[in-house]
């Protein structure tokens, strides 16, 4: 086992210069957290299995102690000996009638502090709950924890994307600068400088020209801002300019995309996470669309009794355990997936793994027979064909997609002919095809705006 620090950066002033002392208590305190998540993310199993079975039992015990609608799920049964298995699944409208009737299990008085939060509602309507404090801290630490993890470098820059329909400025874009990416680990670590680039339609030439002044380092970025950006397929851009890794975020990488990175020798490493319960797995660096789960963070299974087949795969529902839920409680919560779990990773990790990872209404289409497919396609292909602000596209029926084209007045008979033979070949003879041009998509309250969205999955 090798446990040093000789590949990271360390600052000059780095260690603290106060008698009889290391580094200083706020800087100790963070980075021993961080420590704390990579030894039970990797770990002796046993000893992570045995952790999460007693923070299991813990919120189980707070949440019995605080809520009737829980005490009537768990009934009569001793929170220390009962198995996960034979609690009911938690949906949706079950959560829904918890927040409304008894609201945050954390009382306000107490020492942690607590907010409401909701989902997107990119796929319904919002989900409303609670966090507290520790879930914000919790996820701060668990993403520096990653970059241990993999022992990424620390002195790369992070740019990072974020869509905001607010923005009005000429370009269509703001950009904010900081001299480190780390937090408070920044006095500790030679960081690399953080810049976030808050956009609304933004102007590729000016964009570009932004990207230029500083290595890109890590992208993170939305997968369809990426593709409307390249729209010709040719990332080369990105190269030149010091791109280090891909990390999509907000959806799903279509696989004609990771290989277009992966040809120019850029990695991409995906998160998979939720608004409910944050982090659920982090992509394997050595295993392409596997994901380990984040022990530290979730229990997660995946029920198989309501299984699809997509691809040749048998994917089940994903449920998820949120063991710092004591606001409020997720206990096998329908994350609203479907996944295959397999209790070890072909790079050795040895630890439950999440591949075939579909969203059952962001990327699953249902036919009229029952079955289900994985939809997906890159938004070059429509740019080829008109050049659009945006693009939705729902499954409204089992018959029917409806196709949304932003940003422009009306599509000509040669565009409007195209677009309809492309979904199409996508899609086959058996759906059809309603092609609408709008100046503006009606995205509603959702914060995230899927390119594609089943109504009937």
């Amino acid at each position: 086992m090798r446990f040093d620090f000789s590949d990271v950066p360390l600052r000059r002033r780095a260690f603290s210069e106060k008698p009889m002392s290391f580094i200083d208590p706020a800087l100790n305190n963070l980075l021993s957290a961080v420590i704390d998540l990579v030894a039970i993310e990797t770990g002796d199993r046993h000893s992570r299995d045995h952790w999460q079975r007693k923070q299991f039992e813990n919120l189980l015990q707070h949440a019995a102690s605080r809520s009737s609608f829980w005490r009537k799920r768990i009934e009569t049964k001793n929170t220390n000996d009962i198995s996960l298995s034979s609690l009911p699944i938690l949906i949706r409208s079950d959560l829904t009638r918890q927040f409304e009737t008894e609201g945050s299990l954390l009382p306000y008085s107490g020492t942690i502090r607590t907010t409401k939060h909701a989902t997107s509602g990119s796929s319904g309507a919002p989900a409303q709950f609670y966090v507290s404090e520790m879930n914000g801290h919790y996820n701060n630490v668990r993403s520096l924890a990653q970059f241990f993890i993999e022992g990424r470098d620390l002195t790369l820059n992070k740019t990072v994307f974020k869509p905001s329909p607010r923005i009005r400025t000429e370009g269509g874009f703001v950009v904010e600068k900081a001299t480190g990416w780390l937090g408070s680990l920044n006095s500790l670590f030679e960081g690399g400088i953080f810049k976030k680039i808050s956009h609304s339609r933004p102007d590729r030439g000016q964009l570009f020209k932004e990207l230029t002044k500083d290595p890109i380092g890590y992208l993170v970025a939305q997968p369809s801002l990426v593709e409307s950006l390249f729209y010709d397929g040719d990332i080369s851009f990105l190269c030149e300019n010091g791109t280090k890794m891909f990390i999509p975020t907000g959806e799903e990488a279509d696989k004609s995309l990771r290989d277009k990175f992966v040809a120019a020798g850029i990695p991409v490493r995906a998160n998979y996470t939720s608004e409910e319960v944050g982090l659920i797995a982090a992509e394997c660096k050595d295993c392409p669309e596997n994901f380990h789960v984040a022990e530290s963070n979730v229990i997660v299974e995946v029920d198989n009794r309501e299984s699809v087949v997509v691809g040749g795969n048998k994917l089940g529902r994903v449920l998820v355990t949120h063991l710092h839920s004591y606001a409020t409680p997720f206990v096998r919560y329908d994350i609203g997936d479907f996944a295959t779990l397999s209790e070890a990773c072909g790079c050795g990790h040895d630890g439950p793994v999440l591949s075939n990872i579909h969203g059952r209404k962001k990327r699953l289409i249902k036919h009229s027979d029952g079955s289900v497919s994985r939809f997906g396609f890159g938004v070059g292909r429509i740019l080829e064909i008109v050049k659009c602000d945006d693009h939705r596209v729902r499954q409204t029926a089992l018959d029917t997609i409806e196709v949304e084209i932003g940003g422009v007045d009306q599509l000509s008979a040669d565009q409007m002919a195209a677009l309809k033979s492309l979904f199409k070949d996508l899609l086959g003879d058996e759906f059809q095809i309603h092609i609408n041009a709008v100046r503006t998509i009606n995205w509603g309250d959702a914060a995230k705006r899927l390119s594609f969205h089943s109504e009937v999955m």
